[in-house]
C-alpha cells in the first residue's frame, strides 16, 4: 500500500512556525516512505475563512519549498477543485445520505447555552448529552448530529502506541452540520479523507481526542480509517499554542523582513526539538532528518507500527 498523506490548513489565517514545523512533518514523513503528499484546502468554516488566506497560504508553502505532489497550488487556485471544501457540498451531502439512510443521524435543537447548562463539572471538552437524540426533529434547520457508538476506539497512534478512546463520554453525538447549513470539521474531513484516499493523517497533539470518533465515522461510512500520526505542537513565550487566533508572527510577515525559507525551516525545526541547534536548514537536509523514531508512550515503538504502510 503505497503512503499518501495530506496537508491541510484552514482558512483562518496565515501560516506561522507550527505549521512549518507540521510541514516538516508531513513532507519528511512521506518522502521518508516514498509516500505522496496532497493539498487541501479546509474553508467550511464559511464565517472565518477568507479567499486572501488562500492564496496567501499557497504562496508562502512555495516560497518555503513544500511543493505537495497532488492536490492545490497556487497555479490552480482560482479554478473550483475537489481539494477545497466550500466545493464539495455534493460530495458532503452524499455521505450524509448514507448516514441518514442507517439512521444514524438526527436534528437537535439544542443551544450551545443549553448545552452548557447540563455539562458535567470538571476538564474536558463540551459533551453534549443526547437530549434530542429521541425527538425526530428535522434534519433541515437543525444542527445534525451523529449517534455515537458506546463501544471504546482502539487505535494505534504512530507516536504514542496503542490508544484508547471513549468517544460517547468524551463529547458525546457530535454536530456534523450546525442549524445554518455549515459542515463541521470532523465531518468534512472524513469525508475528504475517504475521497482523496488518504491512509496516513499526521498532525499536533491537539487534535489528538477527536481521533476516535473520526474512527467510528469511517466504521459507518463503510471506509477503512488512515493511521494517525499526532506530533508535538510549538508554544510561545507564555505558554499558548501558536495559533492563527492569537496572531502569532506569519510567514508572510517574516518574508517581509527578507528573511530566507532555509531560515524559516531551520528556527521551525529548532522549535520543534528536531535541531539541536538553531541554524538555517535547506528543504534537502530538512527531508533527511529522521521523523520516524520518536517512540510512543509506553513500550510501544511507532516506527515498527508504521512498516505498515509499505514504501
Amino acid at each position: 500500500m503505497s503512503l499518501v498523506t495530506r496537508f491541510a490548513p484552514s482558512m483562518t489565517g496565515y501560516l506561522h512556525l507550527g505549521h512549518v514545523l507540521h510541514m516538516l512533518y508531513v513532507w519528511g514523513i512521506a518522502r521518508a516512505k516514498k509516500g505522496k503528499v496532497l493539498s487541501r484546502i479546509e474553508d467550511h468554516d464559511l464565517a472565518r475563512s477568507r479567499p486572501e488566506y488562500e492564496q496567501a497560504i499557497l504562496s508562502d508553502m512555495e516560497w518555503l519549498g513544500f511543493f505537495p505532489d497532488l492536490g492545490m497550488t497556487t497555479s490552480n487556485a482560482l479554478v473550483p477543485s475537489p481539494y477545497r471544501q466550500s466545493d464539495g457540498a455534493a460530495f458532503y451531502e452524499d455521505k450524509l445520505a448514507k448516514l441518514v439512510e442507517e439512521g444514524r443521524v438526527y436534528g437537535c435543537e439544542c443551544s450551545r447555552k443549553e448545552i452548557l447548562s447540563n455539562q458535567k463539572k470538571g476538564p474536558g471538552e463540551l459533551c453534549y448529552s443526547g437530549t434530542c437524540a429521541q425527538k425526530k426533529l428535522p434534519l433541515k434547520g437543525h444542527t445534525v448530529r451523529f449517534r455515537c457508538s458506546d463501544n471504546e476506539v482502539t487505535f494505534h497512534d504512530l507516536a504514542r502506541g496503542e490508544c484508547h478512546q471513549m468517544p460517547k463520554e468524551q463529547c458525546g453525538d457530535f454536530s456534523l452540520r450546525d442549524h445554518t447549513g455549515q459542515w463541521t470539521y470532523s465531518f468534512c474531513c472524513v469525508c475528504d479523507d475517504i475521497r482523496h484516499g488518504i491512509n496516513l493523517v499526521i498532525r499536533g497533539q491537539d487534535i489528538f481526542s477527536s481521533t476516535g470518533r473520526q474512527i467510528q465515522l469511517f466504521e459507518k461510512l463503510e471506509a477503512p480509517a488512515p493511521d494517525y500520526f499526532h506530533h508535538p505542537l510549538l508554544f510561545n513565550d507564555t505558554g499558548q499554542k501558536l495559533s492563527k487566533r492569537q496572531r502569532s508572527e506569519s510567514i508572510t510577515q517574516l518574508r517581509e523582513t527578507g528573511i530566507s525559507p532555509e531560515e524559516v525551516i531551520g528556527r521551525a525545526a529548532f522549535a520543534g526539538g528536531l535541531l539541536s541547534e538553531p541554524h538555517p536548514l535547506s528543504m534537502n537536509d530538512a527531508m533527511a532528518l529522521n521523523y520516524l523514531e520518536l517512540k510512543g508512550d509506553g513500550d510501544n515503538d511507532s516506527s515498527s507500527i508504521l512498516q505498515r504502510i509499505n514504501p
